[in-house]
């Protein structure tokens, strides 16, 4: 169910990247990207770890929903103001000195907070084990950006402000899903062990140690985006990001696995389930990778258009960064479900340090191809510091967590059947 609401986004992304090209040129698809780029960035900065601390305390029932909720909404809405005001002063500077784009830029900012929030409901649903509400929260979001985005483009009133919007508010609209989450549940999804909630102190004290690692981690994803429109220009950021929406279908699955694997392992540790969950998760993203790579070159043509082929090498260098990261995404969850989010955090923050470095230093010589490099570099670093994290700290052997098992496939193959109409579950 996870894997199929977290498609929705990169499908929605997919469906609608074509659209935007199409629509709005090579230029303008580098100008919303340029305008929505700072927005995800601010965003998951401004998160200070919360929804991750909000899962944790949920998974292990430590104290009401209800005051965890409260307490996380209090932090991220602070920061919120903060964040906010940031963005709007630096405005014209993410848009490369566009004072138009830097106008939407500021406009966007107005998201930041709603979108915090919806992440802490998000967070507090996965903890309790809600994953239909995360779906239909994904659902929503995408489909919203989807026929926003669709809509105006068949009505003829589609432009980087039109599509500025309907990207900026879709994820605040999907946040209607955990309504139902707000309303007192006396199931065993939601019931807590008797006590005091945790304080807010605690609770941002667990959130900044995830925290580093979740910032370190976007910017090494989402960095490249925010500022290559001052090094390359809009044009080859428009490739980019074409690039990067086909390059990361393949994480849907990894990013599923790793978001039950928090919780289920914050609730109830298993090494078993956590190596078999990292097997067939990386396994599969490597399988979906190899058929992009083999189609990237007629899928990106046609999908984007012709001026988009340039994007075909970028897109099969990303694809091997998705690969790489894949295993390494479950072996991080274990760390934070298991009290070491400091050490996963280490990793993301060497991997970052890496992959500036090497953007800042390749671009000049081999243009808008570093940003592709140098996220391999990056999570190739991150693979390293996390496998020997789990030896050391945990006493899991990395190996275990990559190379398909029959075990597993025998494994896959009784899920399935149980789930079968007439089958017991």
């Amino acid at each position: 169910m996870t894997i199929a609401g977290s498609a929705f986004a990169p499908l929605a992304a997919l469906a609608t990247a074509p659209i935007l090209a199409h629509g709005l040129s090579l230029d303008g698809r580098g100008a919303v990207a340029s305008v929505t780029a700072p927005l995800l960035l601010a965003t998951t900065i401004g998160t200070i770890g919360v929804p991750a601390s909000v899962t944790y305390h949920a998974a292990r029932r430590t104290g009401p929903l209800g005051a965890v909720l409260l307490r996380a909404a209090l932090l991220v809405t602070g920061v919120a103001v903060v964040i906010t005001g940031l963005l709007v002063a630096l405005s014209v500077w993410f848009a490369g000195g566009d004072a138009e784009l830097g106008r939407l830029v500021a406009l966007a900012a107005v998201a930041v907070a709603p979108s915090l929030l919806v992440l802490v409901l998000q967070a507090a649903a996965g903890g309790t084990g809600r994953w239909r509400l995360v779906a239909i929260e994904r659902f929503i979001t995408a489909a919203v950006r989807l026929c926003g985005i669709g809509t105006a483009a068949l009505a003829g009133v589609l432009s980087v402000e039109t599509a500025v919007a309907v990207l900026a508010l879709s994820p605040v609209l999907g946040g209607v899903a955990y309504l139902g989450l707000l309303r007192r549940r006396a199931d065993r999804r939601t019931s807590t062990t008797p006590g005091a909630a945790p304080t807010m102190r605690s609770m941002l004290g667990y959130g900044m140690r995830v925290w580093i690692g979740t910032v370190s981690g976007v910017l090494m994803l989402r960095l490249d985006q925010a500022i290559l429109t001052p090094l390359v220009g809009v044009e080859a950021l428009g490739l980019y990001v074409a690039a990067v929406t086909v390059a990361e279908l393949p994480r849907v699955i990894s990013d599923a696995a790793r978001d039950v694997s928090f919780s289920a392992d914050a609730a109830d540790r298993s090494d078993e389930r956590l190596a078999r969950t990292a097997r067939i998760a990386s396994t599969a993203v490597v399988l979906v990778s190899v058929v992009l790579a083999c189609s990237a070159p007629v899928l990106v043509p046609i999908a984007f258009g012709a001026d988009f082929g340039g994007a075909v090498p970028l897109v099969l260098v990303l694809l091997v960064a998705t690969c790489v990261g894949s295993a390494s995404t479950i072996g991080g969850a274990a760390l934070i479900a298991r009290g070491r989010p400091g050490i996963r955090s280490l990793a993301f923050v060497l991997g970052c340090v890496v992959n500036v470095s090497v953007l800042l230093v390749a671009t000049p010589v081999i243009g808008v191809m570093a940003a592709a490099v140098a996220t391999v570099c990056g999570g190739v670093v991150i693979a390293i510091v996390n496998a020997i994290a789990l030896q050391r700290f945990l006493g899991c052997d990395p190996r275990r967590l990559v190379g398909l098992r029959t075990a597993d496939l025998i494994a896959i193959r009784a899920a399935v059947i149980r789930r079968l109409p007439g089958r017991a579950a």
